[in-house]
Order: structure tokens, then sequence, then C-alpha cells
């Protein structure tokens, strides 16, 4: 069932009120952008601890309704070098996939959009963090990949969702060779929105950030939703279900209303965010 931003109106109340420490991650918020910045030098690493902070993060931005961009960055040369080696085996195992599964729930549930800024290599989950953000920046000479099978092992969220991400054949390919692709090879298969110039990717990144910036919170996120809720369904119900966001959802915003009357004025519309 589709849920409605009016009858989730009061809800934000019940957001969690502590500030929330991490150990591997960074959170920051700043006119309605959300940064949160992967942190575990030297290659950022997911280890069960980490994919853990990073799915409370995004559990602590589900009920904020005036969050407008939720944006995933990284510190240092790596965006990440995948799952902690060590987690792959015993008890360990089940809690790293459990852990990496909770993150693709959170990003579906916090349903807010994403953006992924990569500026190093991304391989492994790190591949699919990146990919699996509904936009995703890549600098030029970024390497993209799953070479978990010269491990003799395999990612399972990569296993049910890149086919759909880049289709079945080139799902096939990437899992099991096991080689990387360029950027722009990832761009061109759909694995990243676009390649930008290295020197050019925090420009890029910051542009489409300021256009986020400008943007009314309800908007962004029924608009998201509407595409969001259709995409595994046939054509007629996806449409049924984008109507159904726009007529029962979207029209009985205020912002629609300011962002109509704005664009007859030749104005800047002024928000109200509901």
């Amino acid at each position: 069932m589709v849920e409605d931003l009016e009858g989730r109106q009061d809800v934000d109340t019940f957001a969690p009120k502590e500030t929330l420490t991490f150990q591997h991650i960074q959170l920051d918020t700043a006119q309605g952008i959300v940064r949160i910045t992967l942190n575990r030098p030297p290659a950022n690493v997911l280890s069960v601890e980490m994919m853990q902070e990073l799915g409370l993060a995004l559990e602590s931005l589900e009920y904020q309704r005036d969050v407008k961009l939720v944006v995933l960055l990284a510190a240092g040369k790596y965006f990440s070098a995948g799952f902690e080696l060590n987690d792959h085996l015993g008890d360990r195992a089940y809690m790293m996939l459990e852990g990496f599964r909770g993150i693709f729930e959170g990003l579906a549930k916090v349903d807010k959009p994403t953006l992924a800024v990569v500026g190093g290599p991304a391989l492994g989950a790190g591949c699919l963090l990146a990919a699996g953000c509904d936009i995703t920046l890549a600098g030029a000479s970024v390497k993209i990949g799953h070479p978990e099978i010269r491990g003799a092992v395999f990612n399972t969220m990569a296993a049910a969702l890149l086919p759909h991400l880049i289709g079945r054949k080139r799902a096939y390919e990437m899992l099991m060779l096991g080689a990387p692709l360029g950027a722009a090879e990832a761009e061109r298969v759909g694995l990243i929105t676009r390649s930008v110039p290295d020197d050019k990717l925090e420009a890029e990144a910051a542009a489409i950030i300021r256009r986020f910036e400008e943007s009314s919170p309800p908007v962004v996120q029924l608009a998201r939703r509407a595409i969001a809720g259709g995409l595994d369904l046939p054509l007629d119900e996806a449409v049924s279900h984008a109507e159904d966001v726009y007529l029962n959802m979207l029209l009985g915003t205020e912002d629609v209303e300011e962002g109509l009357k704005a664009v007859v004025e030749k104005r800047k519309p002024v928000w109200k965010g509901r």
C-alpha cells in the first residue's frame, strides 16, 4: 500500500532526538541535505559494525520530512573496497549478509532521493552500495566492479539486484568473471548515472546538490516515490501508481500550488515544505 505523506505529517515527532555518534561513518545535515561519509581508512572496508552504523543512520532519517537529498560520500582514496575478508566465514557471514541487506532496506524505507559520489575504487559491496543509490556520479579514472569470485565468494545482494540494474548478460559477466569496469563503461551499461573528469567530480556533485537545495522536500520525495514504486510493476500498474501519487498525495501539498504560481509569476518559489 502506498504511504500518504499527509498521513505522516506528525510522525516526524517520533524521530530519534538523541545525537547519533558513529565510529566508521560521519553524518552531517545542512539545508535539507544529509551527507553520510564512509570513514574507515585506508579503504573503507565494510565491516559488520560499519554496516550496522550505515543502517542506523538511514533509519534515523526515515521520518525527517525536511530531508531533500541523502548524499553518500567517502573519505580517502577508496569509495569502498567491499566487505571485510574475515566476515565472509563462520558466524560473521550471516551478520555480514544481514547488515548489507539492511542497508538496502534502509535506502528503500528512507523514501528520499539518494546520490552517491564515487571518487575512488568501488569494489564488491562498495560497487553495489554506490550503484544502489538513485543517482551515481563517478570520477573518470574510477574502477567499479565485483572481483569477489576470485576469492571464491560472491555478493548475494548483487546476484539479486545487478540483473535489474544492468541486465542479465552483463550481470553474469560481472559476477562470474570478476573484471572491473572503467567509469565510462559503467555509465554505458547503466551501473552509474554519469562519469565525469576526476577534477570536475566535486563541482558536478555540488551542482546537483544545489538543485536539490532549491527544491521542495515533499515534491522530490513524492517524485521519487512515483518512480520507485512502479519499477517492478507492469506498465499499466506503474502508471496507475504514479497517478495515485500525483492525484492523492502531490496535489494535496501546499508546495505544488506555490510552485505552479511561481512559474506563472516568473519568480523563485517560497517553499513551505508541506
